[in-house]
């Protein structure tokens, strides 16, 4: 079995009303103007570095080498060409240089880092594929964009701007009354809410951030430190979409959302679908217009009213199998790649497939997952997906079988095999001994055949939290 850390960090988000000040306002527009300017200026100079013409070269994964690259090469460039500086001067940049270095710059380059995984699998398409993806022959592009744009960052145009300022504790932010905390380059600032029961956390960051109506909040993330629990009740759960069920678990249990709140959210996007075909009739009218707006106003409120319902559901369900198990094992499932079109199913197929993601949100419950696991001090262990439902459980066989093919009899054992119960099994089993994993035995396979000259690491196959 795969040696566990010893603890888990439970971090939490608070945030809090902000009283503003004339200063704080003042300082952070001027926090806020440095990122506006520098945002196209690094994205751009990371499509030409690292972008498609220049896959192959290395990029950095983790925050460490962020953090370095930010330093020794972007820094440098911002000062040179932005303020014809050979060194740091805050007063001159306008913003604290951890804030733009640590926090700015290295969400940024994460980011990049997403777009650089979806631009490896795009290069990989044919010249024709590339076009059709172009000229949107299979209806997953409407707006034409070249096959090196999917999932590609945004430019800022003239009349948008970045919306908070993120700053690192670096061991000075602290609650220090009821009311009032210390944080990073902004001193002492004061909240609304009552906060004393937060005074002995531990802060990691603080975000000053300027709502859409004006008003300014602070989001704090503290950390929490819990020893970790022996793994002595195991099961490993697979993802389901069918009918409402989320989870089918190594034990043969099958856990299902609500069927109330699937009713509910189901209503909502009813409303919602109804106000935005009324919205798209109006044609005539300017999207700036009130009668637009107003739309607009009222499906926001009626998502968001939706992405609560679920989300209370997401958590109920999260606890429910965390505080069963000491050790739960999932699949880490890419959302990209779950909402891609498959070819194995028609049209109509794949918009319900589509829909069913809208209301099972895996992303969304493997985060809350994650974060009950680190609260109580329990293990969550996310596998790579590759064949979980193909290799029949406790042998070598493998079966690949439609999606919609939930059962059928082994050729192999002749038993009959749930596909998700099996899967789960083979989750299990793969979390706890990853060379058990298929995708490790193939890759040693090719290794030794001289195919590869690297096999892929065992661990590198799962994330404990």
């Amino acid at each position: 079995m795969i040696k566990l850390p010893k603890t888990t960090e439970y971090l939490r988000v608070r945030r809090y009303h902000l009283v503003v000040t004339d200063d704080l306002v003042a300082k952070f527009q001027q926090n806020i103007a440095v990122e506006n300017k520098v945002y196209n200026y690094i994205v751009k100079y990371l499509e030409k570095t690292y972008g498609r013409k220049h896959l192959n070269r290395s990029f950095p994964t983790t925050k460490k080498t962020k953090v370095a690259l930010a330093k020794d090469v972007l820094i440098p460039k911002i000062l040179k060409d932005f303020y014809s500086l050979d060194k740091w001067d805050g007063k001159r940049v306008g913003i604290h240089s951890q804030a733009l270095r640590d926090e700015f710059l290295v969400s940024l380059l994460t980011n990049f880092g997403e777009y650089r995984k979806v631009l490896k699998k795009s290069a990989k398409m044919s010249a024709e594929d590339k076009e059709n993806y172009r000229k949107n022959v299979h209806g997953n592009n409407r707006k034409h964009k070249s096959w090196y744009r999917k999932g590609s960052l945004n430019y800022l145009r003239p009349w948008q701007s970045k919306r908070c300022v993120s700053l690192p504790s670096n061991g000075i932010a602290q609650v220090i009354s009821a009311h009032h905390l210390k944080i990073q380059d902004y001193g002492v600032v004061q909240v609304v809410e009552n906060i004393k029961n937060m005074k002995s956390a531990k802060i990691v960051t603080t975000k000053i951030k300027r709502k859409a109506d004006g008003t300014f909040e602070i989001q704090v993330v503290f950390k929490t430190v819990k020893n970790r629990k022996k793994a002595s009740r195991m099961v490993g759960a697979d993802w389901n979409m069918k009918d409402n069920k989320a989870w089918h678990t190594s034990d043969d249990h099958e856990i299902y959302i609500d069927s109330k709140v699937s009713e509910k959210a189901d209503a909502l996007e009813k409303k919602i679908d109804q106000l935005k075909s009324q919205r798209d009739q109006l044609t005539w009218l300017s999207k700036k217009s009130k009668r637009i707006a107003n739309y607009n106003k009222q499906i926001q409120h009626l998502y968001q009213k939706r992405k609560h319902i679920l989300t209370d559901e997401y958590t109920r369900l999260a606890k429910e199998i965390i505080g069963q198990y000491d050790l739960v094992a999932i699949e880490k499932l890419d959302a990209i790649e779950m909402r891609r079109e498959s070819f194995e199913l028609n049209k109509e197929q794949n918009k319900a497939k589509n829909r069913k993601l809208a209301k099972i949100k895996p992303y969304e419950m493997s985060q809350l997952l994650k974060q009950w696991a680190n609260r109580l001090g329990r293990t969550l262990i996310m596998v790579d997906s590759y064949k979980t439902s193909q290799v029949e459980f406790g042998t070598k066989h493998e079966e690949k079988h439609d999606i919609t093919e939930r059962e059928w009899v082994s050729k192999y054992t002749s038993k009959l095999i749930k596909r998700d119960f099996n899967a789960s099994k083979n989750i299990l089993d793969w979390a706890i001994n990853p060379t058990h994993h298929v995708k490790y035995k193939e890759s040693l396979a090719r290794k030794r055949a001289g195919k590869i000259k690297k096999a892929i690491p065992a661990t590198k196959l799962i994330e404990v939290n």
